[in-house]
């Protein structure tokens, strides 16, 4: 992006902040008047968004009085010995990372034996592994595989070493893991069921039947309750009239009655009671010996176990069971063995309840049922812990874990010499690199000097040549002369350097390794400082060269205070684009300069005789009459020395005027004068008057009125 705009010094520049700047600017001012400081100013403020080049003189000119020879810009002298440096470091590098028989324990040499030793530990290791799975394949086939190799053990290891616990099965675990393996399916047979057993209301009801007591309806006496039990037994097989068929005497009507009061209706009804409760109990006693334990063969090993803990309860419960039950029924017996006779309430401890038993039968079931369905998983995972159990002892019998910690020791180290050598080998590849971009520039040099020795043959008679030191100290150029003789450096002119300085400037625009994509800002700093004719012409013509042919993406600054070199190189500046290019001059007044822009071509210089009227215009427009003796000097000089008129013709007659104006009484730099008094009308009279009196009347009005 072109520049439009620049923020200058206040205490140096009247108008600081100064806009309009275009693409071809040419600024013209005297010594003094702030050349230097806008150039300045644009370096300080655009180099970091635009490529600036400036051209101040011939100081881009190196001498090198050693080789008694020039070097094209500064930084080119320093550029073999900064090769020769990069040189260095790359042979020392280079000595470091090839095989180097004066260096053998070299990086590249210990790097190289690291690798083998750990090529050798790594094939170590893999023999091993190959050994150890051929035997497994070999010996236990049906956990292997047929196809199992050393890419199977090692991803047999990976996952040992991905497991929660690597430690060796124990012979036990291994049998079961076996046992597993065989392990047929079961076909699992009809859920077994358990009875509802309960008995909890049984020793209330045994209590309450055993302390009944039973009132006689009559006063009988026996000998004994056996022969009361015979009695009442008795009378169920006899009626009245019979003969008692135990003593073969007849029985009363009377006696029959006393026995059967005896043993009233309440009586045979507790009897009734007594009997059906003895045969629940004993129902119930056979229901419960009818209870099967389970049985283990419906049932994998794994579960077998528990079931065997569960049939255990199971006889405990049962046999719990038939004692209390039995316990029952012998008390129901002696009560009823002596029916008129109460005891007392029992205790006894209640057998607990089968629901608990139903409950863990109905776990394990459902468990065992779910494993045969997953039998196929069970038994490949049993097989997969049995081959990696085996993998296990081999790496074991191998001492894998030392093995492999020394492979690891051996590639940290392995992998620290190789990131170190990589890092050598990038330092390398960048100091190659380097060494390539400083030849390049030695390059870009033997370019710019033949095209400068091109444009120098155009000097005719006053032409000169560089011609290329040999040697390994590139970039350095020795004189010679059109004759083909040596020319010793020290002899070239301040205007021979400049234009070596110049044409090196332009041929140095062009060079690929400085050229970035920002945009470029050309700036020629009073580029003539030679009264040289014929290098000035060189320099004007290729000056004028560059105006035209500008690219897009160049902006051009020229300053001079060379009115000759101003109106020469802006030959038709304003005939060609002119809303492309800037004029600006620079008029000093108090100690502050003015930025002044030329808009039309009338209002420019057209000769230094006409710089000189322009000036002292401004200085008068300026109010500083002091100023404006310089420029009336000069304008008197010019004129009577183009005229023929000596200065005692010219200032014939005034005295004061002479004084004032007579550049041959005073330096034509002397602002000393005394104007007694006199302000820039009274000044500027004297001057007409001084013209009116050497017949220049008509002059004097063509430049002033």
């Amino acid at each position: 992006m072109m520049i439009t705009e620049l923020q200058l010094p206040s205490d140096r520049f009247f108008n600081a902040t100064y806009s309009g700047l275009k693409q071809k600017n040419f600024i013209y001012g005297k010594n003094g008047t702030g050349k230097s400081t806008i150039t300045q100013t644009i370096s300080d403020l655009f180099h970091a968004t635009h490529d600036v080049r400036i051209f101040q003189g011939f100081d881009s000119v190196a001498e090198n009085s050693v080789l008694n020879a020039i070097s094209l810009g500064r930084e080119n002298a320093s550029i073999q010995p900064q090769i020769d440096q990069v040189s260095l470091q790359i042979s020392e590098l280079e000595k470091d990372l090839i095989a180097n028989d004066s260096r053998p324990d070299n990086l590249y040499a210990r790097y190289q034996s690291k690798e083998k030793e750990y090529k050798e530990q790594e094939k170590s290791i893999n023999n091993n592994f190959s050994s150890s799975a051929s035997k497994l394949k070999r010996e236990h086939t049906d956990l292997t595989g047929v196809y199992y190799d050393i890419r199977n053990f090692k991803k047999d290891i990976k996952c040992i070493e991905n497991s929660v616990s690597s430690v060796l099965l124990s012979d036990t675990e291994t049998e079961q893991l076996q046992q597993l393996m065989n392990q047929e399916e079961i076909k699992i047979e009809t859920k077994q069921s358990f009875p509802n057993v309960d008995v909890s209301g049984f020793l209330e009801a045994t209590n309450e039947i055993i302390t009944t007591e039973l009132v006689k309806s009559i006063i009988l006496e026996f000998s004994t309750i056996e022969e009361q039990n015979w009695v009442r037994q008795g009378l169920n097989y006899h009626e009245k009239g019979d003969v008692c068929a135990f003593c073969n005497n007849p029985i009363s009507e009377q006696r029959l009655d006393q026995l059967n009061h005896y043993f009233s209706d309440n009586v045979k009804k507790f009897e009734t009671r007594l009997s059906r409760a003895i045969e629940h109990l004993r129902s119930k006693k056979y229901e419960i010996s009818k209870i099967n334990v389970i049985e283990p063969s419906q049932f994998y090993p794994i579960y077998r176990e528990q079931i065997s803990v569960l049939n255990t309860s199971i006889l405990k419960l049962i046999q719990e069971y038939t004692q209390f039950l039995d316990f029952l029924i012998e008390t129901l017996e002696k009560r009823k063995s002596n029916l008129f006779t109460t005891m007392s309430e029992i205790s006894y401890k209640i057998p607990d309840s089968f629901e608990f038993i139903k409950g863990q039968y109905g776990k394990i079931y459902v468990e065992n049922k779910k494993y045969g369905q997953n039998l196929t998983i069970k038994k490949e995972e049993a097989k997969n812990k049995l081959r990696l159990n085996l993998v296990n002892i081999e790496l074991s019998g191998m001492d894998y874990s030392q093995e492999i910690s020394d492979l690891k020791d051996l590639g940290k180290e392995k992998e620290r010499l190789a990131d170190e050598f990589q890092i050598n080998q990038n330092n390398l590849i960048a100091l190659r690199k380097q060494k390539a971009d400083l030849i390049s520039q030695t390059i870009d040099e033997s370019i710019a000097a033949e095209r400068i020795n091109k444009a120098l043959r155009s000097l005719g008679n006053h032409s000169f040549q560089l011609v290329l030191v040999s040697g390994e100290q590139k970039g350095q150029y020795t004189i010679k002369n059109i004759d083909g003789s040596t020319r010793d450096v020290d002899t070239l002119s301040t205007g021979e350097k400049n234009i070596v300085s110049f044409l090196w400037f332009l041929a140095d625009l062009d060079n690929p390794s400085k050229n970035t994509e920002n945009p470029q800002i050309i700036i020629f700093d009073d580029p003539m400082n030679s009264n040289d004719d014929t290098t000035q012409y060189l320099i004007i013509s290729y000056l004028q060269d560059l105006i035209n042919n500008l690219s897009e993406n160049q902006q051009l600054f020229i300053l001079t205070h060379n009115i000759h070199f101003y109106l020469n190189v802006r030959y038709d500046w304003w005939r060609k684009a002119p809303k492309t290019k800037l004029t600006l001059h620079l008029k000093k007044i108090d100690g502050k300069s003015k930025i002044l822009p030329i808009e039309t071509q009338d209002k420019d210089l057209k000769t230094s005789y006409d710089a000189l009227w322009t000036e002292l215009r401004w200085l008068y427009q300026q109010d500083k009459p002091d100023f404006m003796l310089n420029p009336i000097r000069r304008i008197f000089e010019t004129f009577s020395k183009f005229n023929n008129i000596s200065p005692s013709v010219l200032f014939k007659n005034d005295a004061e005027a002479k004084k004032l104006f007579d550049v041959n009484s005073h330096s034509i730099d002397d602002l000393e004068a005394d104007l007694n008094g006199k302000t820039k009308e009274d000044i500027i009279a004297k001057v007409r008057v001084l013209f009116s009196n050497n017949n220049a009347q008509a002059h004097f009005e063509k430049y002033w009125d």
